[in-house]
């Protein structure tokens, strides 16, 4: 029983999606392009082990920090001192952050990049000041965890790097490296939005706490069209992504168009009449799933960049 409390714990399903991302831009995006890169297959996965090590630590700690409000905003959830005491939570985010930083250190020396291991030392020293001081902020903390899943996207481009051999392969790197950063974006802002949605749905415990959360400052309804507004804004960039596939590559296409720019849509229409808790869990719900499914878009794009740059 207590290690299905673990895995709830550490958040076991998102833990999963940021590995299955990682997994699909080093073998869709660079492997999958015939290039040799920094990382053998072992250092990978080491790689991915240190990233979700440390986000797993930042789940553990967030939890111990915000256990009073999740009492008031989600008291059937509630892990810590119920299924797992409270000393044992702080271990194993003690145990877990040293084995984060210690991976991705070594991974950092093995490939001669030493400097890279502030990278894991910044992500874990920032997930705990998010926890403590930050996520009571107006934006700043929303934009914080945004960041974090955005730059999980990018630290492939930072220890992984494709080694190209000639001028042509140089352009096909580079390409490629624009249609990473174009998922880290579209990453950031669907998770931002989805932090704003988080935020008016726990906004009873949060105003308890103190907290000075967006929704809590301007209201739920400033709050919901701000959300609503990035929306638009992550809607009009798939736009103008989505068009180039028509003629070229249809299947790239019609799945941004079915399961990515639909789903969104009906997102911004649903968000527009919410106003109890239940519906903006839903709409959380709801965005993770999209997530989900622009991650799944990473074999088809890969495809598409294929037969354009091949």
């Amino acid at each position: 029983m207590k290690i299905v409390a673990f895995f709830n714990l550490i958040r076991w399903k998102n833990l999963l999606l940021i590995a299955l991302m990682q997994f699909l831009i080093k073998y869709c995006f660079l492997t999958g392009f015939g290039f040799q890169t920094t990382l053998s297959n072992q250092l990978f996965f080491i790689l991915v082990f240190a990233t979700i090590t440390i986000t797993a630590s930042g789940y553990i700690i967030n939890d111990i920090i915000d256990l009073k409000i999740d009492i008031i905003n989600k008291p059937n959830k509630i892990i810590i001192d119920n299924k797992i005491s409270a000393s044992n939570s702080k271990n194993l985010y003690f145990t877990l952050t040293i084995l984060g930083i210690l991976t991705g250190t070594y991974l950092s020396f093995i490939i001669g990049k030493a400097s890279l291991s502030l990278y894991f030392i910044g992500v874990s020293l920032l997930l705990f000041l998010y926890s403590k001081y930050l996520k009571g902020r107006i934006i700043i903390g929303n934009i914080i965890v945004s960041l974090l899943l955005a730059f999980s996207i990018l630290i492939i481009l930072l220890f992984d790097t494709p080694l190209p051999i000639n001028m042509k392969q140089i352009n096909e790197v580079i390409k490629i490296q624009h249609a990473i950063i174009f998922y880290s974006i579209f990453a950031f802002l669907l998770n931002f939005v989805r932090e704003i949605i988080k935020d008016i749905e726990d906004i009873d415990g949060d105003y308890n706490e103190g907290l000075k959360t967006f929704p809590i400052v301007f209201g739920r309804k400033t709050a919901r069209n701000f959300a609503i507004s990035i929306s638009v804004i992550t809607i009009y960039l798939l736009i103008f992504v989505s068009v180039r596939f028509i003629e070229i590559k249809t299947i790239a296409f019609a799945y941004i168009l079915l399961l990515i720019f639909c789903p969104l849509l009906y997102f911004v229409i649903r968000t527009w009449n919410s106003e109890t808790k239940k519906q903006y869990y839903f709409l959380s719900k709801l965005l993770k799933i999209n997530i989900l499914l622009g991650v799944l878009s990473i074999p088809i794009i890969s495809n598409y960049l294929k037969y354009v740059i091949l």
